[in-house]
């Protein structure tokens, strides 16, 4: 959270809601003041890479029964709604963690809820049912790189991967600002065995697939580089590290970006199921006009970047 903090320019302030002593809900946010407009994200804006954050609950929810787990959820409602009111956003935006639907407390003080997407890939099944879920022409391109030939390999070089992806967000079309490479640089050096980045070489020593992962409770392939070459590449890497996760004892593998039409053919090829998130949103009339702003003038060509480019 630092370092996002350090390279968005939002304030990080991170929150405890409490019952007596006890530690019932933490909250990550982070403010900015822009043109003017108080603006309040978790997570923090779109070049911080960070999917979903949100309020997270303590253990003790999971396994509380639901009548319990209503009353803490109003009372963490409660709390930070005071909060809200003393920090008056223009614009407020909070999107949770996959799964945790029950939003209902803040739907009734009148925020807009969005739902979201992420594909996830069981890995309970054994690996030949998993593959044979995969669709034909998927399995046809992995057969062709095995032919082929190839060279598999962890790294700490960023340049490759960081140079595809500034070509990416670099495209006039992507309404979101450049990620800098510092920022990688600084997670993964803080992040050692929970942040990975994976190169697959083909027989010539050419790249032709990149991909980040986030390893921790669950297996996430997080960035990957656009099509590199005319070998599927990419698809094949994307294997290679579904086996790994499946080895090394991962319940399941998300791969984020479902919400991207243009990526939906390639990942679902993989036969994922879909899980959604949403995301809270409340707005007044300076936070309106400032979205209204972004989506009609912020997000064309060369001024995207200079415009309230933290609002989706």
């Amino acid at each position: 959270m630092k370092i996002t903090e350090k390279h968005t320019g939002f304030r990080f302030l991170p929150y405890g809601v409490f019952k007596g002593n006890e530690l019932i809900c933490i909250f990550p946010l982070f403010q900015k003041q822009v043109h003017g407009i108080n603006v309040l994200l978790s997570p923090p804006p779109v070049q911080s890479v960070i999917p979903y954050l949100g309020f997270i609950m303590g253990r003790r929810y999971d396994t509380a029964k639901q009548s319990k787990k209503e009353s803490m959820l109003k009372a963490v409602a409660g709390h930070l709604e005071d909060e809200f009111a003393a920090l008056a956003p223009n614009y407020l935006a909070i999107t949770q963690v996959p799964e945790f639907i029950d939003v209902r407390q803040f739907l009734r003080e009148g925020y807009d809820a969005r739902i979201h997407f992420s594909y996830v890939i069981d890995l309970d099944p054994p690996l030949s049912a998993i593959w044979d879920g995969f669709s034909s022409t998927l399995r046809t391109k992995l057969r062709k790189v095995e032919k082929s030939g190839y060279r598999f390999e962890k790294s700490t070089d960023l340049s490759v991967f960081h140079a595809a992806v500034a070509e990416r967000f670099s495209d006039p079309d992507m309404n979101i600002p450049m990620i800098s490479r510092s920022y990688f640089e600084d997670l993964f050096r803080a992040y050692p065995d929970e942040l990975g980045l994976y190169y697959l070489y083909d027989g010539d020593g050419a790249v032709t697939g990149v991909q980040a992962t986030q390893e921790y409770k669950a297996f996430t392939l997080w960035m990957g580089a656009p099509k590199m070459t005319a070998m599927p590449g990419n698809e094949f890497l994307q294997w290679l590290l579904l086996g790994q996760a499946k080895e090394r004892g991962y319940r399941k593998m998300e791969n984020v970006g479902a919400n991207n039409e243009n990526l939906n053919l390639f990942k679902s090829k993989f036969n994922p199921s879909l899980t959604l998130f949403l995301e809270l949103s409340r707005q007044d009339l300076f936070g309106r006009v400032a979205r209204w702003a972004y989506s009609t003038i912020a997000s064309k060509g060369p001024v995207k970047r200079k415009v309230l480019s933290y609002i989706e």
